[in-house]
């Protein structure tokens, strides 16, 4: 664990000692990256393992490239583990056709649960053992087991795309001992697990520059999933997610780069499916949390409706090469906010809940970009936030 922290350590600081700005080459090729996994965050605690990432550039001129797959294994001291391999080709099938998919199998036995809706309360003191409030450590606590395998495909139609893909979900859901909030809860579906399967279709228009690291353009997606007892799901429900995502060059180097979303559930969606946000790319979790409103505890406000939104200002601060890659360091600073519903009505500004913070990126070949932020809000003073790629 501390050589992985020293790694990061020198890799941010020595580029700062005895680099010089250059133009890099376009790449061509193979090139593979990889790196100790360090995840420190709040809600997870440290998390170690290791990721690596191959990406084809063929004979040079992809954007961003021909091919990439993505593959990691990490576990964490709050008892979480995590398998997956992610591939993305906007170009292995032909020009206007893009390729995605992944297989994640994940097991976490302190998977946070906060309740439904904006009325959601979190009480340190029923978590405290010095408290006289106290009730159980892991009162906010379930365990979840998860296997995942999706597939999409996506196909140009001029300015947008058109996507159509599939989904199998299998979730085991297991009570922790003693007094908790999931267990006293009756009325919540989804308490017995089971099959998600979906079926997906979107759309999306997308005018980006560079995928990993825009400077200019938009991002704008609609995802509608259809999960159904016809296609071998336990539930019946349907999800529409919205993504608009922007980014202004200010300058050269200066980037404001801004996301908000939109998600509403119905029919009988299991609570757990309340966290996860859908998209055109990668399938992340919130509300709260690095993947969403960074500061908020992860996972903490979930419902049938929920919003959020990011705005972040990104400095490229210098380019330069060692060990014969080419690198960037670049520094942040956002405000991101969301929110969750039972109904649309009960949406209101009184209900959105912010975090605020900064960080620091290194871009290894453009396209693997290491990320350290750190946020704070009214759950947590500081919330420290290490992974891959910048947040949207």
């Amino acid at each position: 664990m501390i050589r992985s922290i020293y790694l990061i350590v020198v890799l941010l600081i020595q580029p700062l000692l005895m680099a010089q700005e250059q133009q890099l080459p376009t790449p061509k090729g193979f090139n593979i990256t990889g790196i100790p996994v360090l995840k420190f965050n709040s809600d997870e605690g440290f998390g170690y393992g290791a990721r690596a990432s191959i990406f084809s550039y063929g004979e040079g001129g992809y954007n961003p490239y021909l091919y990439l797959i993505d593959t990691q294994v990490s576990f964490t001291t709050e008892g979480q583990k995590e398998v997956f391999v992610f591939f993305d080709s906007p170009f292995l099938l032909g020009e206007g056709n893009r390729l995605t998919g992944e297989v994640r199998y994940q097991d976490n036995d302190f998977t946070p649960y906060y309740g439904l809706g904006a009325m959601s309360v979190f009480e340190d003191a029923l978590t405290d053992t010095e408290d006289p409030a106290f009730i159980n450590e892991d009162y906010y606590r379930f365990g979840r087991k998860r296997i995942t395998g999706w597939l999409d495909y996506q196909r140009s139609l001029g300015k947008i795309r058109a996507l159509a893909g599939f989904g199998i979900n299998h979730t085991d859901v297991t009570l922790l001992d003693g007094t908790t909030l999931l267990g006293d809860d009756d009325i919540i579906s989804g308490k017995e697990g089971g099959y998600t399967n979906y079926l997906k279709l979107g759309l999306i228009y997308d005018t980006r520059d560079f995928e990993p690291a825009p400077s200019t353009g938009s991002w704008i997606d609609a995802v509608f999933e259809l999960s159904d007892k016809a296609i071998a799901s336990d539930y019946n429900y349907r999800r529409l997610t919205l993504n608009q995502r922007q980014y202004f060059s200010l300058s050269k180097r200066l980037v404001f780069a801004q996301r908000l979303a939109f998600i509403q559930s119905w029919g009988n969606i299991p609570f757990y499916e309340t966290a996860f946000i859908a998209s055109t790319f990668r399938i992340e979790e919130g509300i709260g949390g690095s993947k969403s409103v960074r500061g908020l505890l992860k996972n903490r406000y979930l419902g049938p409706v929920e919003a959020f939104g990011n705005f972040e200002l990104r400095w490229r601060l210098i380019d330069f090469s060692m060990i014969g890659q080419s690198f960037f360091l670049s520094l942040s600073g956002f405000y991101d906010f969301g929110g969750a519903w039972n109904t649309l009505e009960a949406i209101s500004t009184d209900t959105f809940h912010a975090g605020q913070g900064g960080g620091v990126q290194l871009g290894w070949d453009e396209s693997f970009i290491i990320s350290v932020n750190a946020g704070r809000s009214e759950d947590t003073n500081f919330a420290l936030y290490i992974g891959v790629g910048y947040l949207f």
